[in-house]
């Protein structure tokens, strides 16, 4: 990716000056730097950072692979605040894994894109969680809801509901991850589609894994599962992201 200012309409609406990239992509998996040559490739942020999960290694070069579809697309994999506020403007998918705070103008940027019809999501195990006590919305409107606890690290049984989607194409009907199975919780005004949930071996409880929520502009894919690498490693979980990221597109 050739060195840009980009002009950021939205940070001109909200009063911040243009900004430019950070620096010159190339291609690089450890960072989780994919860049495709096409001129018509999709362009990807992938969004990490703050505690308890390896996310470079595991969101951005892993699912990062994934997301690249070959060289198809361009991915971009950033713990770094100051680089979300540039990256998320111009990106077609903004994949959310951090549970770091975003700032101001990330979060602004973010639903004045998804309320354009400019942005499609897929949010990814840590940011289904409540982090942030200042940002209701988010969970309500994006989310859909979210994890306040889980159990513990351990396997369980991930059960497709909705094996007619495309987003659960490929999947086996029912499949066991070792993985933190989040016990996530709709928001009582939320409207989602559940696809696929996660049933604990020891508990016997089911929360729902993987759901689509209902957004008048824009696609919007939540999956809680990708604590553990054993999570990405496995086939079921590469199928789902990769079905997820052709929905959205």
């Amino acid at each position: 990716m050739k060195k840009a200012v980009i002009l950021l309409l939205f940070g001109m609406i909200f009063g911040c000056k243009v900004q430019e990239l950070p620096k010159d992509y190339k291609n690089d998996a450890s960072s989780g730097y994919y860049i495709s040559d096409k001129k018509d490739a999709a362009k990807i942020a992938v969004t990490g950072g703050s505690g308890s999960h390896n996310f470079k290694k595991l969101f951005g070069e892993v699912d990062g692979k994934v997301l690249s579809e070959n060289g198809a697309n361009t991915v971009i994999f950033t713990e770094n605040p100051n680089e979300m506020d540039v990256l998320i403007p111009a990106v077609d998918v903004l994949m959310l894994t951090n549970n770091q705070p975003l700032n101001l103008t990330s979060k602004q940027v973010i639903f004045s894109k998804v309320n354009a019809g400019k942005l499609n999501m897929l949010i990814y195990h840590p940011s289904t969680w409540y982090n942030w006590e200042d940002w209701p919305e988010y969970n309500k409107q994006l989310v859909g809801g979210g994890s306040r606890s889980h159990e513990a690290l351990q396997e369980f049984e991930v059960i497709v509901v909705k094996p007619n989607h495309p987003i659960m194409k490929g999947v086996p009907s029912k499949f066991r991850i070792v993985d933190e199975l989040y016990r996530w919780e709709k928001d009582a005004d939320a409207e989602i589609e559940v696809l696929a949930i996660s049933k604990g071996l020891e508990s016997g409880e089911e929360y729902p894994s993987v759901w689509i929520v209902k957004h008048p502009k824009a696609k919007i894919i939540g999956n809680t599962l990708g604590h553990d690498e054993r999570a990405h490693e496995l086939e079921a979980y590469k199928t789902i992201l990769k079905n997820s990221l052709e929905w959205v597109k």
